[in-house]
């Protein structure tokens, strides 16, 4: 009797501790399982920290880049612009102005200048013996450039010259080239900021701004109003059919009117807010910022 018991409070034993055994099993598996959860989490922070660093990194390497970019362009026109005021040539004989004889023999591509008082416009203009859009993403001195140039479009002729001289140039976002033309949509702007001085090679000319319109690139075989293909009237007629289209685009009436006869530049950007988005101001030459 006292084996069975004996027996028995050994099998209880080796129950109890089999039960505890099992506890300890579960407890240290799902301790196991907390940890690895842990871990599991820790490697996936760590992993998105190296991530988000990585990524910083490589965001801050294309912002200092961007920047350095945008500040070797604006050094560039800074240095263009100098030249300018400050390097005049009477040694020339084929009626360029004098302060632009330098610059023309750095590059026989310039065909002007522009600028617009009270603005950062104050640009060289050239126009491409190569094909259209070369000063698309090419500067003054025919480097890469994603700021490209203000230039003239190839079909113009600004000896002459055409009715219509077209001017393009980057609605760039930090506000170089053509890129506050947008501040135009508001009159108040437009009101104070009217005149533009564009000049030739062989001339100074003064512009009163008549028209700022919006309008989209289309098809050729489109039937709409390409304001960008305007370059001369033929008579009277063909002129009033073309400022009745643009009036048609415009964003406010300027209270300029435009004449048959007058000589026109059209300075033509991008509007980013749709597609294909052109934002363009057409401005007619004046004798004196008074009329």
């Amino acid at each position: 009797m006292d084996r069975f018991n004996k027996d028995k409070s050994k099998q209880d034993i080796i129950d109890r501790l089999k039960e505890e055994n099992e506890g300890l099993k579960r407890k240290i598996e799902k301790q196991d399982a907390g940890t690895k959860r842990i871990n599991k989490k820790r490697r996936c922070w760590r992993i998105c920290g190296i991530i988000l660093m990585v990524t910083g990194l490589i965001f801050l390497g294309i912002l200092i880049y961007e920047e350095g970019k945008e500040y070797k362009s604006a050094r560039e026109i800074k240095k263009l612009q100098e030249q300018k005021e400050n390097f005049y040539s009477d040694e020339d004989t084929s009626g360029i102005l004098p302060e632009y004889r330098k610059l023309y023999e750095t590059n026989s591509d310039l065909a002007g200048w522009i600028v617009i008082d009270g603005t950062d416009i104050n640009y060289p203009v050239v126009q491409s013996k190569v094909y259209q859009e070369f000063y698309l993403d090419h500067n003054f001195d025919g480097e890469e450039d994603d700021a490209g140039s203000i230039f003239i479009d190839a079909r113009n002729d600004i000896l002459l010259p055409d009715d219509n001289i077209i001017i393009y140039g980057h609605n760039m976002k930090n506000g170089s080239m053509f890129g506050t033309l947008q501040y135009y949509l508001d009159k108040e702007y437009y009101n104070t900021h009217n005149i533009i001085s564009f000049d030739t090679l062989y001339g100074h000319y003064v512009y009163k701004i008549a028209v700022v319109g919006l309008s989209k690139i289309s098809e050729e075989s489109e039937d709409t109003f390409k304001y960008y293909d305007f370059l001369n009237a033929k008579n009277k007629k063909e002129f009033k059919t073309y400022v009745e289209n643009i009036k048609k685009l415009e964003a406010y009436d300027t209270g300029t009117s435009l004449s048959y006869g007058d000589k026109l530049i059209t300075l033509s950007t991008c509007n980013s807010v749709e597609e294909d988005g052109r934002l363009f101001i057409v401005a007619k030459e004046v004798k004196n910022e008074g009329q």
